[in-house]
């Protein structure tokens, strides 16, 4: 048996400043010397930034060993279908390396102009589409496609108009991986985000279990802007209780969520404060800057859906109808909520806590 011991040690307050300065120099000057840190070889994947190979005279990107040559091409209106613009991914077939790619679109999700994704053999027979893309929520949007490629010559990404809209592209090769999970409980996620990001909620019928009692109350899409535009600035959620819980969590998704400045959240007449959301890798693409008049530091927001929650104490609801309300922090930009949530806890018979004694 292995015993590990950890010791700690309280440092007064005045020596521990100038050590962590110390150390941080002395880090800033090895960073100095070796010169800047390698980049993270990701020799599979590819960034396509549509908006600058869009432009005449554009450098072409390194493109990985499975992808052949891009291009992009206006397509007329045609049998009634509006003008579109396709971008097209040629491929080579490599089945021994991938059979499938995970396609992440970046657009701005604007009513009537969603792209879709689809995959050809060169004779022109489909072999694979999408959905369409995004629910027409006027922000700015990411959605990924896994597109199956046996058989496969070219992938299609096409968006009615000119594509203005359509951002970038991240593309990288899937692998199968054996994995892990529990018969009774959630299963794993299909793909795993390559930035840690959740999957998509997936509403369900109320159910419990272990003293939790989980219900959806609304799977659709709210959207909130700051004042002065059509939307407001604050949505209410109501909903009955037919006992007061010990604790709750209140669960939605966000999109375009700005990293300071998360919404804010109150159930009843408790106390507001900011959601907790599950930030993405900041080497995700989803991230984008927003420079504003006389505000120093750059602002950020995720341009993808990603999860947010905020606890509420038990004594803040009640036996019968509760208000949820969700607002846009003071300086936060437009966003979009769906796929909100409850979850309500019990007592049950393992119910497991401690009684701490008041102190003297």
């Amino acid at each position: 048996m292995l015993a590990i011991r950890l010791r700690t040690r309280n440092f007064p307050a005045m020596f521990l400043r100038p050590f962590l300065a110390i150390a941080c120099a002395a880090a800033l000057a090895t960073a100095q010397e070796t010169g800047t840190l390698p980049e993270q070889p990701t020799p599979f994947s590819v960034w396509l930034d549509l908006i600058a190979l869009s432009k005449p005279g554009a450098a072409k990107p390194a493109l990985p060993i499975w992808f052949e040559s891009f291009q992009n091409e206006p397509v007329a209106a045609k049998d009634g279908e509006p003008p579109k613009t396709v971008y097209r991914m040629r491929l080579r077939r490599m089945p021994t390396l991938h059979r499938e790619i995970l396609l992440r679109v970046f657009f701005d999700d604007l009513p009537g102009v969603q792209p879709s994704v689809s995959a050809w053999t060169e004779s022109g027979r489909e072999l694979f589409r999408g959905p369409v893309m995004g629910v027409g929520a006027g922000l700015p949007s990411s959605e990924s496609a896994t597109v199956p490629l046996d058989g496969a010559d070219y992938l299609d990404i096409a968006v009615p108009g000119d594509g203005s809209n359509i951002r970038g592209v991240l593309a990288s090769s899937l692998k199968d991986a054996a994995a892990k999970q529990t018969i009774d409980f959630h299963p794993a996620a299909a793909v795993a985000d390559p930035f840690g990001n959740l999957p998509e909620a997936q509403p369900a019928e109320d159910a419990k279990l272990f003293g939790r009692v989980k219900a959806t109350v609304d799977t659709g899409i709210t959207r909130l802007s700051p004042r002065g535009e059509t939307t407001g600035t604050t949505a209410q959620w109501q909903f009955e209780l037919t006992a007061q819980p010990l604790t709750a969590i209140v669960t939605f998704e966000v999109l375009n969520a700005d990293l300071a400045a998360p919404p804010v959240v109150v159930a009843n007449d408790g106390q507001p404060g900011y959601a907790s959301i599950h930030w993405p890798d900041l080497a995700d693409p989803g991230y984008r800057g927003e420079s504003r008049p006389l505000e120093p530091a750059l602002r950020f927001q995720y341009t993808g859906w990603v999860r947010a929650q905020f606890v509420v104490p038990g004594n803040v609801l009640r036996s019968g109808i509760n208000a949820v309300n969700i607002s846009l922090a003071a300086d936060s930009g437009t966003i979009a909520i769906r796929n909100v949530e409850l979850q309500l806890k019990h007592n049950w018979k393992h119910f497991d806590y401690i009684l701490t004694p008041a102190s003297k």
